[in-house]
């Protein structure tokens, strides 16, 4: 998959010279005039500009969906990956995505998580609570699905971590659920349920893989979160996730 995982950047001020050079060739973009006048966040995420379509990345996922639970002020703007812009490279060498400004104190963030634990000191309500503050369960999800999407063909060794991680989150929410804390959605979810996602979509595709039908609060936690109106605003196709992950196909 083509989205780069995120740095771990602390939010930053840009030294003056850094800003005003940062600022000339940000001028280029045309959000530009509207972004003078108006407080809130800018958002630059993987996609396309000129179909203004949302990429696969589920980092940017996350801060989306952070922004819409917040109900925050924000704009969206796309960085096609082919013909990635000068100046993102000024504000993150790494030229990754998601990164995020706020319009009120001209900061930069280029790491999700710290985003969303911004957000959620800025905006307490409605809470959901800081990146640190999450169960263990689903947390592993992630790297036994890319160890599976990245094994060789015909090799199903990893299949069976993944289906004992799936099993300890299906436990969890069975007994805490129907979200990861409870009732109420929190910053957890906004990680994890993108990454869960993408795991449905890409080894159904690709290796023939379905979440056991057993784990029946597994299926309705996804449900769940792709019925809320953040999840609604901020998804993307299936073809996307599908093209993201293709490059990885057995190369681990």
């Amino acid at each position: 998959m083509l989205c780069a995982r995120v740095p771990q950047v602390v939010p930053h001020r840009a030294h003056p010279l850094l800003a005003a050079k940062s600022a000339r060739l940000y001028r280029k973009s045309p959000t530009f005039r509207t972004m003078a006048l108006q407080l809130g966040y800018e958002a630059w995420v993987k996609g396309d500009p000129a179909t203004k379509s949302l990429g696969d990345c589920p980092f940017c996922h996350r801060a989306l969906l952070a922004l819409e639970e917040k109900q925050a002020k924000y704009t969206r703007d796309y960085v096609k990956f082919s013909d990635k812009p000068k100046w993102l490279f000024d504000v993150n060498p790494e030229g990754s995505v998601p990164v995020v400004k706020d319009n009120e104190t001209s900061e930069w963030f280029v790491d999700s998580a710290k985003f969303v634990d911004y957000l959620e000191d800025k905006h307490p309500e409605p809470a959901l609570g800081k990146s640190t503050d999450v169960p263990d369960a689903g947390t592993k999800v992630f790297p036994s699905f890319v160890a599976v999407i990245k094994s060789p063909e015909g090799d199903t060794s990893k299949i069976g971590l993944l289906v004992e991680e799936l099993k300890g989150l299906n436990n969890h929410l069975e007994s805490s659920g129907p979200y990861l804390k409870g009732k109420n959605v929190s910053s957890g979810d906004l990680a994890l349920a993108p990454k869960l996602h993408h795991m449905q979509v890409a080894l159904k595709a690709f290796k023939g893989f379905e979440i056991p039908q057993e784990f029946k609060a597994v299926y309705a936690y996804l449900e769940n979160m792709r019925s809320r109106q953040s999840w609604q605003n901020t998804q993307y196709s299936d073809e996307a996730v599908l093209s993201g992950w293709k490059p990885k196909l057995g190369s681990g």
